[in-house]
C-alpha cells in the first residue's frame, strides 16, 4: 500500500487517499461505517451511515427519522468528523418519497440551526449528556440539545461547562432571540420560551450562540 500511495501521489499530488484495513501514513482520514466513535477524534474522519438500513434501494426498507439522523450528526459534528448519509435511489434513479420527506426535514432545520454545524470545529469539552458544543471560526460558540423525539420542548435547558461569558447573550438560532438565563458555578440554565412547548416533536434539536468564558 505505502509503495501504491507514493506512486498515485506522484501522479497527483493532492489526491486523498483511505484505506479501510490497514491506518499509516498514506491515509488521509478515517471512516467508520454504520457507527459514530465514542469519543472526538482530532485527525480527519467521517461517519459513513445510511439514511435506511442499506446503502442501496431496498423495497419496503426502514428509514430512521429526521430526529435521529439529526442528533447523530450533531454528535459527529461535535466530535470534529463529518457525516456521510447514504440515500440509495430507485432503479429508475429517482429518490422513495419516504427518503425525500426525511431529507427535506433534515434540511429544514439545517436552514435555521447551519451556523452550529457548517465550518465549525470541535471543543475542548464536546459533549455534556445530549448536550453538545461547537465552535466557529470567530470564536462563537454553539451548545445544541438533541431533544427526545417526539415529545414537547422543556422548559429549561441545562448544561456544565461551556459557561456563557458574564454579561453576554445567549440566542436561539432558529428565531433569533436571545433567552434568559443564569450560571452557578460550571452550571449554565436557560430558560426557553413557552411556545416551543406547544409543539410536541417539532424540535429536533435546540441550537444556541454565545460567547464562552
Amino acid at each position: 500500500m505505502p509503495r501504491i500511495a507514493a506512486m498515485a501521489r506522484q501522479a497527483q499530488p493532492g489526491l486523498l487517499m483511505v484505506d479501510r484495513t490497514v491506518h499509516g501514513p498514506y491515509e488521509n482520514y478515517q471512516t467508520p461505517e454504520q457507527k459514530v466513535p465514542e469519543g472526538k477524534i482530532d485527525n480527519p474522519w467521517e461517519s459513513c451511515l445510511t439514511l435506511a438500513n442499506n446503502w442501496g434501494y431496498v423495497p419496503n426498507d426502514v428509514y430512521k427519522s429526521p430526529t435521529k439522523i439529526i442528533h447523530t450528526l450533531v454528535e459527529v459534528v461535535a466530535k470534529g468528523g463529518s457525516l456521510l448519509l447514504g440515500v440509495g435511489p430507485r432503479p429508475d434513479g429517482t429518490l422513495d418519497n419516504e427518503a425525500v420527506s426525511r431529507l427535506a426535514a433534515i434540511g429544514k432545520w439545517l436552514d435555521v440551526n447551519g451556523a452550529a454545524i457548517y465550518s465549525t470545529r470541535a471543543t475542548a469539552r464536546f459533549q455534556d449528556g445530549t448536550t453538545y458544543f461547537t465552535q466557529g471560526k470567530t470564536g462563537t460558540r454553539y451548545a445544541i440539545a438533541c431533544l427526545p423525539e417526539g415529545q414537547p420542548a422543556p422548559a429549561t435547558v441545562a448544561w456544565t461547562g461551556n459557561v456563557p461569558r458574564k454579561g453576554s447573550a445567549v440566542k436561539l438560532l432558529q428565531t433569533g432571540k436571545t433567552v434568559k438565563w443564569t450560571a452557578t458555578g460550571d452550571k449554565v440554565t436557560l430558560t426557553l420560551p413557552a411556545t416551543l412547548a406547544k409543539q410536541a416533536g417539532a424540535y429536533p434539536a435546540l441550537a444556541f450562540a454565545f460567547v464562552a468564558k
